[in-house]
């Protein structure tokens, strides 16, 4: 078989379409992150009764992981989504953690805590992706690691070539 089975033109339009669905996700990340600070759910504030400072916390942590997440991967300078990402990711695991406590009450909960931990898994799948990236076969010092790091942009998806 192929090392690389799809045609290279298929691949580049496959590719630009996973960036797309990222940057959307970043993007929903964001806007949740927004929605947070000026409308917390009910769900939010009633089970964050007497630690309603959290609520911007968790506003912050989603509008800095989608803000910066979106960023990187618009401008493909992935070292930006690898601190993003678990701002997002907490963020996310917040909301999945207060729906949690009411999933079994009624099956739309059930339901969207199950949308909100696929979301989170989500970040977390390109948190390891990104591990990928950042990962070196050669020992370098941490200064030239971090150089290399902002030099290099990243296509879609991981190389496949030897």
């Amino acid at each position: 078989m192929d090392r690389s089975p799809v045609a290279p033109e298929k691949r580049r339009v496959l590719e630009g379409l996973i960036r797309v669905i990222d940057l959307v996700i970043y993007a929903a990340v964001a806007v949740g992150g927004v929605f947070a600070f000026i409308a917390p759910p009910p769900s939010v504030q009633t089970e964050l009764a007497g630690w309603e400072w959290l609520i911007p916390v968790w506003g912050a942590m989603l509008v800095l992981g989608g803000a910066g997440g979106f960023a990187g991967r618009l401008s493909r300078f992935w070292i930006i989504e690898v601190p993003a990402l678990p701002f997002a990711g907490i963020g996310i695991g917040v909301y999945f953690l207060v729906l949690g406590t009411t999933a079994t009450v009624t099956p739309f909960t059930t339901v969207a805590a199950m949308i909100i931990l696929a979301a989170m898994l989500n970040m977390l799948r390109r948190y390891l992706e990104l591990h990928i990236f950042a990962s070196e076969p050669d020992d370098q010092h941490i200064r030239a690691r971090v150089a290399a790091m902002l030099r290099r942009r990243t296509r879609d998806v991981v190389r496949r070539d030897t």
